[in-house]
């Protein structure tokens, strides 16, 4: 057994964050596979919450947040974001406060092909702040399936901020359960940054089941549970997105 092996991750997690130069703090992941989808004069609201157990010396981590949403046409949406975090059950700090504008500039119904990009800006909480410009892609295979992917491209700003730039994707397929659920397998890969991308280990990838399904009257939830496949991610995640549009 090799000495890394002997170390615990959660040491050599914070070393690699260290060395990129980003004063991270620890969250659990709260985010989707997003789709491109806007429609005009929807509004939503959504609660996340994800939880990652506790990891040798390495504390439970709750994660929870909050988004308001409004679409001013078909394609231009509004959303505003605020995440809180608590340790070991703790009391909830605040993390960050997000702005994301999304313009859905493709949308084929027949095809099934639809994209759109998302402009962020983030301030954090004694974390730095960060502008972000995403990719969504969504294609129906047929009338059961679904793919869809995104790709995450941003910049840190302040103290600790991440030198170069920081890159993500995300992929998922979902198969038609009924007509108001979906069953499927996702994907979430962190390869940190264009200046110190890392080896596969050194970033987090993340994979596992997820279940949507929609009820009442413009009800969803979301849940899935995350499953680290490299060392630097977290072993496991469980997730629950509950959101109520209008």
């Amino acid at each position: 057994m090799t000495v890394d092996r002997l170390t615990p991750r959660w040491y050599r997690k914070a070393i690699g964050v260290a060395f990129l130069g980003v004063s991270s703090p620890v969250l659990a992941n709260t985010g989707t596979v997003f789709s491109p989808d806007v429609k005009a004069g929807e509004t939503a609201i959504e609660f996340r919450g994800s939880l990652v157990p506790e990891e040798g010396s390495r504390p439970e981590v709750l994660s929870t947040r909050m988004h308001f949403q409004y679409g001013f046409s078909d394609a231009w949406r509004a959303r505003i974001i605020g995440v809180q975090r608590s340790l070991d059950g703790g009391s909830f700090d605040y993390r960050y406060t997000r702005l994301e504008l999304q313009w859905q500039y493709r949308e084929d119904e027949s095809g099934g092909h639809d994209a759109a990009l998302r402009f962020e800006a983030q301030l954090g909480s004694g974390t730095p702040d960060r502008l972000r410009i995403a990719w969504s892609g969504k294609k129906d295979i047929d009338d059961r399936w679904q793919l869809r992917a995104n790709a995450l491209v941003g910049r840190q700003f302040g103290d600790g901020a991440a030198s170069g730039l920081l890159l993500e994707t995300r992929f998922q397929a979902t198969a038609r359960l009924s007509s108001s659920s979906r069953i499927g397998l996702e994907m979430f890969n962190n390869l940190n940054s264009t200046e110190d991308l890392g080896g596969f280990d050194d970033q987090e990838h993340q994979i596992g089941p997820i279940l949507k399904a929609r009820f009442g009257q413009g009800w969803s939830i979301d849940t899935s549970y995350l499953v680290g496949v490299s060392d630097a991610a977290d072993d496991s995640n469980l997730r629950v997105f509950i959101a109520k549009s209008f």
